[in-house]
């Protein structure tokens, strides 16, 4: 692509019709990142930093003075056709070496006051000082100074064949619009602009100028299609990245001698910083294949919500997730919305899916989301806002993706969550990013998000009680469709999020009631716990009768509205409490005991034993 093929970046143009109309201009944004300038006659844009794109737009304007100051460097003279811009830097530093602040206000009122044309672009403006409250005399003085310049300046002519008259024109490079008081920022005079991140074609034009370094790339003149999907691909791939970052990424690629063709692999290096990737890793595909029986090992009862759970990992192994966009690379490798009734499994299945996928008990972090009903509970997930305590410390889950990416991330019951807080899920789901309060962003293309909810299964009546819309026994099909329609209803009506639906898809995994079959299945499983327990910790070896265990199944039965949790709970209050009271009188080591029996006495549940 040619440099005449490119435009100057809008808000280079917005630059240049505000140098007539504001004497200061405040830029924020994407500050440290390439900008790609058409510079004819040369074939190809120009990779320049911001500075040097506004000197260039500035220079176009008719500006040939132009002073630029940064707190480390100072002032210089960066275009000086007649030696002015030197001589008002050296008149307002005084023969000296002093810190920037010293001399600024001086600087500012010469190169303001010039009535030859001149500029001043301001570099680095947020850290002029380590105060953060305007407090600091010097910085003070050079704020006010710069106010009164902004009401009184004067537009000077300017050589040129459109131009008259320009302001000498201030210009802050700024990390945030805030770090200027409102009283210099507001009103019309000061222009506040922001650069943004690149789009689509801005990278479609860098990655065609770097594609061709890139190792086993094919030969643009021979082969213009290959070459060109390949662009594309690169293109598309880095969504929400810099251009700084696209170079660096072609850079990688190269030292790494990672092929054209295989320019995902270095996307996803760079942004992880982890070359091995689980999700590419042979062993996974046949950890999925034996998933169904692994799984149901583990959750009983479920065998429709494990099957689903198993085509979506099966999508993401294959690397299909959001296989329908462009940029679905940066997506979360995968995404389940577990719905259902309470203790039917929901968490235990996302923990073993986090082990067969990862191959490790530790790769799962979990948010009870009940935790996060306020907004500014927001500052634990991301971190807090510069300003507020806790702003270095980031966030739990930023810092948590960051430190490891490839693991499985659980929000429990999603719906007690503040719908600000939802928010945040819209962007991770969609680009696969956030940005914490720091302002790093963290990157989830590696991670998979598992979100549980118990919408759909009780709602309130109009006196306040709780009670169920679908009850044990209701066929799955009939319990799928209205969990289904109650997690609809939730998102799109009573919180008004429907885009985050949307993002969910067809991810809703809807689980079932526990029956008296899993109910006795999960007996027998809690049952063996506990005997392993027992003889662990006290070295008795413990068994239970038949007379004993049928009695746990019959109780077990009549909680199973409790789901998975009742029937725990069954087992620790009919057999664990009684049998550790039977036990603890024992001297511990090697018996053989029998529980024959399990009663209920005045005094509560008791075992007896043989």
């Amino acid at each position: 692509m040619s440099a005449e093929a490119v435009e100057l970046p809008a808000w280079l143009r917005e630059v240049d019709v505000a140098l007539a109309a504001n004497p200061q201009l405040l830029i924020t944004g994407n500050l440290r990142d390439i900008v790609l300038v058409p510079i004819p006659p040369a074939p190809m844009p120009r990779m320049l930093s911001v500075v040097d794109a506004l000197l260039h737009v500035l220079a176009l304007a008719g500006h040939t003075r132009v002073v630029v100051a940064d707190p480390v460097d100072g002032a210089r003279a960066a275009l000086d056709a007649d030696g002015v811009a030197a001589k008002l830097v050296d008149a307002a530093r005084g023969g000296t070496d002093s810190n920037l602040l010293d001399y600024l206000p001086g600087l500012l009122q010469g190169v303001v006051g010039s009535p030859q044309p001149c500029c001043l672009v301001i570099d680095g403006a947020s850290r002029l000082s380590p105060s953060a409250d305007f407090s600091d005399e010097s910085l003070h003085r050079t704020l006010i100074t710069a106010h009164k310049l902004m009401v009184t300046a004067k537009r000077v002519d300017v050589p040129g064949p459109h131009r008259t008259a320009l302001y000498n024109t201030v210009i802050w490079l700024l990390d945030r619009e805030g770090d200027l008081p409102h009283w210099l920022t507001g009103g019309e005079l000061a222009r506040v602009l922001s650069i943004p991140a690149p789009g689509l074609r801005q990278r479609l034009t860098l990655a065609g100028m770097l594609a061709g370094s890139l190792p086993e790339i094919p030969d643009r003149s021979t082969r213009p299609t290959e070459f060109d999907a390949i662009v594309a691909r690169y293109a598309a791939r880095t969504n929400g990245l810099t251009l700084h970052s696209i170079r660096e990424i072609n850079r990688l690629a190269i030292d790494r001698r990672i092929p054209a063709a295989e320019i995902d692999d270095a996307i996803r290096t760079f942004r992880v910083g982890i070359p091995d990737n689980p999700w590419q890793d042979s062993a996974l595909r046949e950890r999925i294949r034996q998933g169904p029986t692994l799984l149901t090992a583990k959750v009983k009862g479920q065998q429709a919500a494990i099957r689903k759970s198993i085509d979506i990992l099966i999508r993401s192994a294959l690397g299909l997730s959001g296989a329908q966009t462009t940029s679905s690379s940066a997506r979360p490798q995968g995404v389940l919305f577990f719905a259902g009734p309470t203790g039917v499994g929901k968490t235990e299945l996302a923990k073993s899916i986090a082990e067969l996928v990862f191959g490790r008990d530790d790769a799962f972090i979990r948010f009870d989301m009940s935790e996060f009903s306020a907004e500014h509970a927001e500052a634990r997930l991301i971190g807090a806002p510069p300003g507020y305590t806790g702003h270095n410390a980031g966030g739990e889950l930023t810092n948590a993706i960051r430190q490891q990416p490839f693991q499985l991330a659980l929000f429990d019951e999603v719906e007690k969550a503040h719908p600000r807080i939802l928010d945040k899920f819209l962007q991770i789901l969609e680009d696969g990013r956030l940005t914490d309060g720091t302002g790093s962003t963290v990157f989830f293309s590696e991670t998979l998000l598992v979100f549980t909810s118990n919408l759909g299964v009780y709602r309130t009546d109009e006196r306040g009680v709780r009670v169920p819309v679908v009850a044990r026994g209701t066929p799955y099909r009939e319990v799928e469709q209205t969990i289904r329609a109650a997690v609809g209803e939730h998102f799109t009506k009573e919180i008004g999020r429907p885009e985050l639906l949307n993002r969910i898809g067809d991810n809703i995994v809807v689980f079932d009631f526990i029956d008296e079959t899993t109910a006795r299945e999960l007996v027998d499983i809690f049952v063996e716990n506990v005997c392993a327990r027992v003889l662990s910790a006290t070295g008795f070896s413990v068994e239970v009768g038949k007379l004993a265990l049928d009695r746990l199944h019959r109780a077990a039965v009549e909680k199973l509205d409790f789901g998975g949790r009742g029937v725990g709970s069954t087992v620790e209050s009919m057999l664990v409490n009684p049998l550790a009271r039977a036990l603890f009188e024992k001297q511990p080591g090697g018996d053989a005991v029998t529980v024959t029996g399990i009663e209920d006495t005045e005094e509560g549940w008791a075992v007896t034993l043989a």
